[in-house]
């Protein structure tokens, strides 16, 4: 390719990230702990909760222990662990500042059907009714109008299609209409405008790609069109901006993902948009902060820790975008960064490097232009590179070293 069209090509891609509503993936700090999966998330008022989880990889470790994220000041702090003990592939829904989690299987292979409240305020949890159903860990979770609502999984006989509600006023739980479609495992939920939507997981031996709505003053579900990309399970999903979002998990034959796709409500159609920025991975846990989505820990065989948020991408003005580029790419060694018109005397800008795992690999100040980064202590593989304007991030853009 001729040098001088690189710039050129490099600002296309960049336009091409920076997608649903102008949100880019930011590195948050790692989750306190042990890397793990499977692990069960939820957020209450300003802050998040994420805890259980196992390890299965040659030694088998399963987990108690939660931790509370704060965003002010994006640090996470143990709690009281789970009141039910050691626990995994659990569901969770909150109602009214109070977290309900439950199913699961424990650390010797028991399926459990017992929930648990948790009340922030006092750190402490509770136990609440069992579900009045056969004991299952994988199903999903959602609140509707002041009420919980959990279903799907799998258990010894096999994998479920069937739904409960639970008011936590007479702490009772009743059965709802089933959902359609193939009973299933480690599917994905969320809610928009009192409808609750489920889709992805497994039957025996196939992943699935099928989505529904579940509509509660009618008991009643709609069957709506399949999640783009893949068939998927052990995915993530969230709701924010008035759209619906699921991504990540695998195909059940050995292909971990990293796409995230957008679901129009309106239209009832999907979209992809910019990937994950972090390694491909299965079984990450979701909650969402004041319209902000964070994705934690997970496996793609080797079990993760870290934090991403999705969120909107921070202003800069137009000239410094136009001008700012990176290049080549892809590259074997040298990475320039350059500003036009000697922007980069203007403002103090950084540069940070940040490998599939998360980890910061090069952190330096742009102080020439352009700058020329020496690559070849790296190895060969996919990148991030975030600029930073006064500790503010303007731009990130994936690399490809050879």
């Amino acid at each position: 390719m001729n040098r001088q069209l690189l710039p050129l090509a490099i600002l296309l891609f960049l336009a091409t990230i920076c997608l649903a509503g102008g949100r880019t993936w930011y590195k948050k700090s790692n989750v306190g702990g042990d890397a793990r999966h499977r692990c069960t998330a939820f957020s209450i008022g300003n802050k998040g909760y994420y805890g259980g989880g196992h390890v299965n990889s040659g030694t088998v470790i399963t987990y108690k222990d939660y931790w509370e994220y704060d965003p002010a000041t994006n640090t996470w702090t143990q709690i009281a662990d789970f009141g039910g003990g050691l626990r995994y592939h659990s569901s969770a829904f909150t109602i009214d500042g109070i977290a309900y989690v439950g199913g699961g299987e424990d650390h010797y292979s028991n399926y459990t059907n017992d929930f648990w409240k948790y009340i922030p305020a006092i750190n402490t949890w509770y136990p609440i009714a069992d579900l009045p159903a056969e004991p299952r860990r994988g199903g999903v979770a959602f609140s509707i109008n002041n009420k919980g609502y959990y279903g799907t999984g799998q258990s010894l006989l096999g994998y479920h299609s069937d739904f409960y509600v639970y008011d936590p006023e007479i702490n009772e739980w009743d059965t709802i209409a089933s959902m359609p479609g193939e009973p299933r495992n480690a599917a994905v939920s969320f809610t928009y405008n009192n409808v609750g939507y489920v889709g992805t997981g497994h039957k025996v031996g196939e992943a699935l790609n099928d989505f529904y709505a579940y509509h509660p003053e009618s008991d009643t579900w709609t069957t709506l069109s399949n999640v783009g990309g893949s068939i998927r399970q052990d995915a993530t999903g969230f709701c924010i901006d008035n759209k619906g979002y699921i991504g990540l998990g695998n195909d059940n034959i050995g292909n971990d993902f990293r796409d995230i796709w957008e679901y129009d409500f309106e239209t009832d159609t999907w979209t992809q948009i910019a990937d994950f920025l972090g390694e491909k991975r299965r079984y990450a846990a979701t909650f969402t902060i004041n319209n902000t989505p964070y994705v934690i820990g997970g496996t793609d065989g080797t079990n993760f820790k870290d934090t991403w948020a999705f969120s909107p991408a921070l202003s800069v003005d137009n000239e410094t975008l136009k001008n700012f580029q990176i290049y080549p790419n892809p590259t074997t060694d040298i990475l320039n960064i350059s500003l036009e018109q000697n922007g980069i005397e203007k403002s103090n800008y950084q540069l940070e490097i940040i490998n599939l795992k998360g980890e910061v690999v090069v952190s330096k100040s742009i102080q020439k232009n352009p700058e020329k980064i020496n690559l070849s202590n790296l190895s060969k593989g996919v990148y991030t590179v975030q600029v930073k304007r006064d500790n503010s991030l303007i731009q990130h853009q994936k690399i490809v070293l050879q």
